[in-house]
């Protein structure tokens, strides 16, 4: 294994997927890890560790995770989908593990890791200035300006917690009416339950879309309901950064193109200047890769002979 090689992992709440890519960013080497989480976190990190080696990453290691964490020293405060990670020096433990010292090993939030890997390799790629959005469980945000990560203090690009409607559902996060509990997959799979859509089957979102392709009124009107809320979370976005690419990832991206009317409409209802005819809506191409790819990128700044 002489080729040089950048290694990145994602953890995830249902598999660890790794990684290993060339300098130029072509893909080596990929693995899906079962987590196996109720053996324990030692076991997991174990696990991290080994295929990480497996993969080649001999000088360093990208790692991104859902969460909240200490950037500065890859230390997870908590991370709700994955047993075992509050308090943990996850950076420390992996170099330990390893043998690499702390420096060489980057952890990042999840959803910024793929925001780096789209604009690397994906759908952003060469994009300067953007804002990725994971579109799964809840709403994920990765931001991208002048080329570079930004995650301010910590915790920029928190997207899902903008606030679209004071009075709407209540949010796991304690507020209520935040974009992920009006627009993420969780909520539209649950607001197309209220509404009895798709007719067939209520809550599948394949169906419901593809409902709204065929000229269904009612799932056309859901879907650009969803797509509105969306885009009033997006507007304040618009007004303090003027960004002009969005890019959407995760299972419910795919339903895009039936949402795209009603983003539009909301960014220009809760932005100023009428900016939605300069959007780029795009949809993220490097799948369930992005993460790992995401999270490799900083490790090529360790080159070597």
């Amino acid at each position: 294994m002489s080729e040089q090689r950048f290694v990145g992992v994602d953890i995830g709440g249902t598999a660890i997927k790794c990684g290993a890519l060339s300098a130029e960013g072509k893909v080596l080497e990929e693995l899906t890890l079962d987590p196996g989480y109720a053996q324990g976190t030692a076991h997991v990190l174990d696990a991290i560790a080994q295929a990480a080696r497996r993969l080649g990453a001999r000088h360093a290691l990208g790692v991104g995770v859902p969460g909240l964490m200490r950037r500065e020293d890859g230390h997870v405060l908590h991370s709700p989908n994955i047993p075992g990670f509050r308090d943990l020096p996850l950076r420390a433990e992996l170099a330990r593990r390893m043998g690499l010292a702390q420096e060489r090993i980057s952890v990042e939030n999840d959803a910024n890791a793929a925001a780096l890997g789209e604009q690397w390799l994906g759908g952003a790629r060469g994009v300067d200035d953007l804002l990725l959005l994971t579109l799964g469980t809840g709403i994920g945000g990765g931001l991208i300006l002048r080329g570079e990560l930004y995650a301010g203090a910590g915790m920029a690009g928190e997207v899902g917690h903008v606030v679209v409607d004071p009075q709407g559902p209540a949010c796991g996060c304690g507020s209520r009416g935040c974009l992920e509990t009006l627009a993420s997959a969780t909520a539209a799979r649950r607001r197309a339950v209220e509404r009895g859509l798709p007719r067939e089957k209520p809550g599948d979102l394949k169906l419901l879309a593809e409902a709204a392709r065929a000229g269904d009124a009612a799932a056309k009107g859901l879907l650009f309901d969803v797509g509105l809320d969306l885009g009033r979370g997006l507007g304040p976005v618009v007004c303090l950064l003027d960004l002009t690419v969005f890019v959407f990832g995760g299972g419910f991206s795919a339903a895009l193109d039936t949402m795209d009317a009603g983003i539009r409409a909301g960014v220009d209802e809760r932005s100023y200047g009428a900016r939605s005819a300069k959007l780029s809506l795009r949809r993220a191409q490097l799948g369930p890769s992005a993460g790992w790819i995401g999270a490799a990128r900083p490790s090529l700044k360790w080159t070597h002979a």
